[in-house]
């Protein structure tokens, strides 16, 4: 069942505390492992990460009773791991699409599609980006599935058996989303 008025916003000052909220609830309850710092540095202070460093952005979806359901960040820049992504990036005008999290109880309403969507063309058109990156972990149920039913094409895929983190990692074509279909290509 898709969310009725369902709301994607830029996150401002006021949003902070219950955006971070949020993303640690997901970090514990879905991915198990809780806020480690050398993954998760920008939820240490996201009002720097997001509201004032340029080229980034934090949104959250709203029911219309102005519940928080989920949250999408933009980052600037690619993958700073493996070596050889971090070597492709190079040069290159890269976002990287992070902590598209949904609280479970809101899930399969169509707010993660709306994070990405807005914030990938938030990404192209706002922040000029010409290439959006994402990576996932596909030991989380439902990840691996959700980004493959969207419009993107792996770049690299990590798992390994017996791993903590099964990372996929994905180019994400903006122009095939819905209402973004005048926004830049991929380099």
């Amino acid at each position: 069942m898709l969310a009725t008025r369902l709301s994607v916003d830029l996150a401002g000052p006021d949003d902070v505390a219950p955006a971070r909220a949020l993303m640690v609830r997901v970090l514990g309850e879905d991915l198990g492992y809780g806020f480690r710092p050398e993954w998760h540095a920008d939820l240490a202070d996201p009002a720097t990460a997001y509201l004032r460093t340029p080229g980034q952005a934090l949104f959250l979806a709203r029911d219309a009773e102005g519940t928080l359901l989920g949250t999408t960040a933009v980052k600037a820049g690619g993958p700073r791991s493996p070596q050889v992504l971090v070597d492709h990036y190079a040069g290159r005008s890269v976002a990287q699409l992070a902590r598209v999290w949904v609280l479970a109880e809101h899930r399969r309403r169509g707010v993660a599609r709306a994070l990405v969507a807005a914030a990938a063309r938030w990404a192209a058109v706002e922040a000029g980006y010409r290439t959006v990156y994402l990576h996932t972990d596909a030991a989380v149920p439902g990840a691996e599935a959700f980004w493959r039913s969207m419009p993107v094409r792996e770049v690299l895929d990590e798992r390994t058996p017996g791993a903590l983190l099964q990372t996929i990692h994905f180019e994400l074509d903006v122009t095939a989303l819905p209402g973004n279909h005048d926004q830049p290509h991929h380099d």
